[in-house]
């Protein structure tokens, strides 16, 4: 409906605070959570735009949670999630993350940065052709 009515930057910030704010324990965690929680957003915004179908981020939603969450123990879900092993992540905190465990580290916000540029060329190269 905003992406209909005024444009899909606007659409991809409206539901960007949206998602940043239903992840809460992201604000907890410190800035870099918050950062990866962000550009985790633009990056399922740019596949929606890109594969112009809603399965394609709620799929990556899943695996993010289903396989970093409840298989690998590597993502902070609610504590009462149930995780197959229990993954630690040790050394500098800007790699591993710290107490938020994947999430709160520097190497998913740059995986995610790479993503969103790959889907962006995509997308001008798809929109191109068009």
């Amino acid at each position: 409906m905003i992406k209909r009515n005024y444009n899909v930057v606007a659409a991809m910030v409206v539901t960007t605070a949206l998602f940043t704010f239903m992840h809460g324990g992201a604000f907890e965690a410190g800035i870099v959570s918050v950062l990866n929680v962000i550009t985790m957003s633009i990056l399922m915004t740019t596949v929606l735009e890109y594969i112009q179908s809603l399965i394609a981020p709620v799929m990556m939603h899943f695996v993010w949670n289903g396989v970093g969450g409840i298989i690998f123990g590597a993502v902070s879900l609610a504590d009462d999630y149930p995780h197959l092993f229990t993954t630690v992540f040790t050394g500098n905190t800007l790699l591993s993350g710290g107490m938020p465990k994947m999430e709160g580290s520097i190497v998913v916000l740059v995986i995610n940065i790479a993503l969103i540029l790959l889907f962006l060329l995509f997308l001008k190269k798809q929109r191109k052709a068009a």
